[in-house]
């Protein structure tokens, strides 16, 4: 289950191409212009970023630029653009353009493909071990002391970021707004449940916690930690 960053101040002409996404079990979160270059969006962590193209080249550029500077993921940007327009976003740090009008078939199954590449890669974080626990992030379950305990959807999205951020503290913030997809209504309290929930079915040493919390900052969770 890959994550793709859709950025667009109009996401509804690819509500098919979105759809078809999570045909493939791929999520999408789909942000407008200003809020994608906030710093809890660059602390997200997302496999592909998606990017309509604005009218004016210096606008994309306004955009595009932290994104690229601070991404270690392909992005593609979507729009009507000439061949010299290509060249220039080619300079600029993307790795692919989609001209429209496009087939959202067919641009889903490229994507996907280059996100199962990056899955062989590592790139993609899907399954990992922490000691005695096995945690499977793409089918959402903890296999602790050969028992397997299902993970919910906000929970799995919890432990991709601080696994991507592993041994860094990652802010509640970021964990707000990219485990509930920007829903206004999550607070710090719902995220400390969630934290606490967590932890009771990862843990597999209370003198050895797993996930620290930072006291008014964040989470960190704790990688090297041995068997």
């Amino acid at each position: 289950m890959g994550n793709i960053l859709l950025i667009s101040d109009r996401p509804k002409p690819y509500d098919d191409l979105i759809a078809q996404f999570r045909r493939n079990d791929f999520q999408v979160v789909s942000k407008k212009y200003a809020a994608a270059t906030q710093k809890k969006t660059a602390e997200q962590i997302f496999d592909f970023v998606l990017y309509e193209i604005k009218p004016t080249f210096e606008a994309n550029v306004q955009y595009l630029s932290p994104i690229v500077r601070t991404g270690t993921v392909p992005i593609y940007v979507i729009g009507d653009v000439s061949e010299s327009d290509e060249i220039a976003y080619y300079k600029l740090g993307v790795q692919g353009v989609i001209r429209i009008p496009f087939n959202p078939i067919l641009i889903a199954e490229r994507i996907c493909s280059i996100i199962k590449l990056l899955e062989k890669t590592s790139r993609v974080i899907r399954k990992v071990k922490i000691g005695s626990v096995e945690i499977d992030l793409h089918n959402r379950y903890v296999k602790k002391h050969d028992e397997y305990v299902k993970l919910t959807n906000v929970e799995a999205r919890i432990l991709r970021i601080l696994f991507n951020n592993k041994n860094h503290i990652v802010e509640k913030d970021a964990i707000i707004h990219y485990a509930w997809d920007d829903d206004e209504s999550a607070t710090d309290n719902a995220l400390s449940i969630h934290i606490t929930r967590l932890r009771n079915k990862i843990e597999f040493d209370k003198q050895k916690p797993l996930i620290d919390t930072i006291w008014g900052t964040g989470y960190r969770l704790n990688y090297n930690i041995p068997e």
